[in-house]
């Protein structure tokens, strides 16, 4: 083996070198110091390997001797002067010693449960293989079994140099959502705020992984790995075969999101747009219901009634086609999961909060959509509305056409959308059908196999509530609506109306319809 060849494989493999390193001593320093020592043997000893395919085991073999010297010579200097020579050896002894128990440990750490608990209590309780098949309710050759393949796999893993996976210590991004419907579950609600069972479906999404993969890809042991794993498959979150798991949960990936929102634009922003025209031609029919704000300027009569009239063409499609939540998520509750794998909150796609409904006090409620699209001033819950968005409805209702913010009587707004907009709410219908269809088929090229089934249900259920912030800027790109200018801080895709009911609610991040 030439010099060279040995020098560039040790320099492509400097981070497993120095892993290997850092893993047999405590200190950062010294690891680096280990490394050093480990690629000068190499370098020094390559021309004496004969057969270059034997390189790698030799490289390896090579690395084990450095470290023993490694620890003699740490044995040297922390002995007594009074100490003889030949006690050195003994200390090295002991540090080689202390370090196969440290990889013992670490092996027993990835076993399966069952291989775990007969290895523990036979080798470190002291009990018999048949005091072990009673206390486990197996068999005594089962036992012997589990004794016998751990030390098949204790052996092949102890000789392994294994490198946690970047989950150890850069958990992903990963978002939970559930829409559903029935009795709240606090236990399956927890699962959705801790990074841990997050992370297993992460992992686990597009390639099936076994126990040990998944504890060395997180660096979390097994056995702490094993109770979150049981939650998972109680919820039919996680399902297991021939001892691999993966997920079985919709995973709204950042590539999935960048190319469904990409190829909507391209295919429904015209469309929009033709609609939007035809409201525009619709607007003195409007106006001559004669509600407050009827008098408002175009545009920001049009953006306070963006949002209604989506919501009435979704509802069109959705009472066609009989969407429903499909999935008993768990005794009592139906819905549908998916999960986001990245994190964007400025993102012009996104809306920050909207509601079909939010009650504001007896009688009152505002429907509306912080599209990420418009400036955050013109937001119902920014800081300059949030707080006089009350005074802003006081003054609508008694202000006539030249209110700041529409007010329909329950009466008017049934006869603008259901009788005036009709023809434009079925348009919107057709585009949301279209939309679904696109998102199915985007979606099925970027999830995996194992979630074919949920797809078409979880993907067409949360359309509505993952397209808003879409809806609003390819608004805002057809060139039919104009953004509010910067100095505008007024509230602009809202509108109040009458409810003739009794709610009291307080504006939050929260949506009015149970989503964000």
């Amino acid at each position: 083996m030439d010099v060279e060849t040995a020098a560039a494989f040790a320099a492509e493999n400097m981070k497993t070198i120095f892993a290997y390193a850092l893993h047999r001593v405590s200190d950062r320093e010294d690891a680096e110091d280990l490394a050093g020592d480990i690629v000068v043997a190499v370098l020094e000893n390559a021309e004496k390997l004969k057969n270059d395919a034997a390189f790698h085991g030799w490289f390896w073999a090579v690395a084990a001797n450095t470290v023993k010297k490694y620890y003699r010579k740490k044995s040297r200097m922390t002995v007594e002067i009074t100490e003889t020579a030949d006690d050195a050896p003994d200390m090295a002894d002991m540090l080689v010693l202390r370090e196969e128990t440290a990889l013992l440990h670490r092996e027993l750490s990835f076993l399966a449960k069952e291989y775990r608990e007969c290895t523990v209590a036979y080798y470190f309780d002291g009990l018999s293989c048949a005091e072990i098949a009673k206390r486990q309710g197996i068999s005594v050759e089962m036992v012997k079994y589990y004794l016998y393949k751990t030390r098949r796999i204790l052996k092949e893993g102890m000789t392994m140099t294994r490198e946690y996976g970047e989950r150890s210590y850069n958990p992903a991004e990963f978002y939970f959502s559930t829409i559903f419907q029935g009795a709240y579950n606090a236990e399956y609600r927890n699962l959705f705020s801790r990074k841990l069972p997050g992370n297993i479906l992460y992992c686990a999404y597009y390639t099936p992984m076994t126990l040990r993969e998944l504890s060395v890809e997180l660096g979390v042991s097994a056995v702490y790995l094993e109770d979150e794993i049981e939650l998972l498959k109680k919820y039919d979150l996680l399902t297991e075969s021939g001892g691999k798991y993966q997920t079985k949960l919709c995973v709204f990936t950042k590539d999935y999101d960048t190319e469904f929102f990409h190829e909507a634009e391209v295919r429904f922003t015209g469309r929009l747009g033709g609609i939007l025209a035809s409201v525009k031609e619709k607007l003195p029919q409007v106006r001559a219901v004669g509600f407050p704000g009827c008098g408002m300027e175009e545009n920001r009569l049009l953006w306070a009634f963006l949002f209604k009239l989506m919501q009435e063409g979704h509802n069109n499609w959705e009472n066609r086609c009989e969407i429903g939540y499909p999935t008993n998520l768990y005794a009592g509750a139906k819905g549908v999961n998916y999960a986001v794998d990245y994190e964007s909150p400025d993102w012009v796609y996104a809306s920050g909060a909207f509601a079909g409904y939010y009650g504001l006090r007896q009688g009152l409620a505002a429907c509306f959509a912080n599209f990420g699209v418009l400036n955050p001033k013109n937001y119902v819950d920014s800081p300059d509305n949030c707080g006089r968005l009350q005074t802003l409805a006081d003054e609508s209702i008694a202000g006539g056409e030249n209110a700041p913010l529409v007010y329909l009587q329950d009466a008017e707004m049934g006869r603008i959308f259901r009788e005036i907009l009709a023809e434009e709410a079925d348009s919107m219908a057709e585009v949301y059908r279209e939309l679904a269809a696109l998102a199915v088929e985007i979606m099925r090229n970027h999830a995996p196999k194992a979630v074919a089934g949920e797809i078409e249900a979880v993907v067409r259920s949360v359309l509505f509530h993952r397209t808003v912030g879409l809806m609003g800027k390819m608004a805002a790109d057809s060139g039919e609506l104009c953004l509010p200018d910067k100095a505008d801080a007024l509230p602009a895709a809202v509108f109040l109306y009458n409810t003739g009911e009794t709610p009291i609610g307080v504006l939050s991040g929260d949506c009015g319809d149970g989503t964000r």
